[in-house]
């Protein structure tokens, strides 16, 4: 019906008429948009759990880096004036590591501009996206801290 065919009609009829007309869209609406809710509504989730558990893998991963800073050999740094970790620097980062977050894993240990640097990784579990296959999600971390003894710089 046109809307100069209902120019005769009475208000109440008009308003049944078009009441008739969308009852079954909200039907439609909601088959459709639910899922799309329901899917967001998961990745929302389990982005949340994946950076939480980063967060908590970067802190362990400074404390980590920190710790390594403390291991530059000081005989070395003193003759020569080279930034030169001790041989036990990685098993002391990843010591720290373990005791700040059990799950992260420390894989190397250097030295770049100056900085002590440690490099790791987490293995980080979803919940909604485990639905689909998707079990876990590795997370790589770094961190970088200033060396001990307030060395700034090779050859100081």
């Amino acid at each position: 019906m046109l809307a100069a065919d209902h120019a005769h009609l009475p208000l109440e009829i008009e308003v049944v008429m078009f009441k008739q007309h969308i009852r079954g869209q909200v039907l439609v609406w909601t088959v459709v948009l639910l899922p799309v809710f329901l899917v967001l509504t998961g990745l929302v989730f389990d982005g949340g759990v994946l950076w939480q558990q980063y967060t908590r893998a970067r802190w362990a991963a400074s404390a980590a880096a920190v710790a390594a800073a403390s291991e530059i050999d000081p005989n070395v740094f003193a003759n020569s004036g080279r930034m030169v970790l001790r041989p036990g620097a990685l098993n002391v980062a990843a010591n720290y590591a373990a005791r700040n977050d059990p799950d992260l894993h420390i894989t190397s240990v250097y030295i770049i501009e100056g900085k002590v640097g440690v490099q790791g990784w987490t293995e980080a579990k979803t919940v909604f996206l485990s639905l689909f296959g998707i079990q876990g999600y590795r997370l790589n971390v770094r961190a970088v801290e200033r060396p001990a003894w307030g060395v700034s710089a090779e050859g100081q």
